[in-house]
């Protein structure tokens, strides 16, 4: 087989179609993040996005399936993004108070400039908005993801840790949730309320 058989072959091979599938819904969240940011979540529907990424609405319908759907992923997409600030600060911290504090901080900064949770924060009232929910009564998948992720965290750090496995997922558990609850309704600044979570986190955690 020549070479140019050979990369004819890979363009055609499944890795290769599963890459440009990838590209293509990233392209489609993209879109849908856009028209969020941009107006609100209830202007975000399968056509204004099949006309920003340049496919059908059928395309579209195929790639992230419901509205409800498309919401969840978004989320969970944004999430991604923030436990990547959450593990750098864990891992970089000696001290798990230290890491949780300086995690917290990072998630919580990381909120205020955050293009869709500021749209989605903005957009709090609106009617049929699937968006909101997803942060607040329908949150138990985020604080799941999060909590599983903190504790994976910690565990790898601190392996030493003496804390039971219950103990540290509702220590995890709190901390999540209050940084969540402080996201959505911010009473003191990003840094005093870092320094609140670290000191409850304290009171539980064993200094490592």
């Amino acid at each position: 087989m020549t070479g140019t058989e050979v990369r004819d072959a890979n363009l055609r091979g499944p890795s290769f179609r599963s890459e440009m599938r990838t590209v293509l819904h990233e392209r489609l969240l993209d879109a849908a993040q856009e028209i969020t940011v941009a107006s609100s979540w209830s202007d975000v529907t399968m056509g204004r996005i099949a006309e920003i990424a340049g496919v059908s609405r059928q395309t579209v319908y195929n790639e992230v399936g419901s509205k409800p759907e498309l919401a969840d992923e978004l989320v969970m997409r944004e999430l991604a993004r923030f436990l990547e600030v959450v593990r750098t600060q864990l891992v970089e911290h000696v001290d798990v108070v230290d890491g949780i504090r300086a995690a917290c901080e990072g998630a919580l900064t990381m909120a205020e400039s955050n293009p869709l949770l500021r749209a989605v924060l903005a957009s709090i009232h609106q009617h049929e908005n699937d968006l909101v929910p997803l942060l607040t009564t329908e949150s138990q998948a985020v604080i799941d993801t999060a909590r599983a992720t903190v504790v994976g965290v910690i565990q790898d750090k601190h392996p030493g840790l003496d804390l039971s496995q219950d103990h540290l997922d509702s220590a995890a558990d709190a901390v999540v949730r209050l940084v969540l609850s402080h996201i959505m309704r911010p009473a003191v600044s990003s840094a005093e309320a870092a320094d609140q979570i670290a000191w409850i986190a304290g009171k539980i955690l064993p200094q490592s």
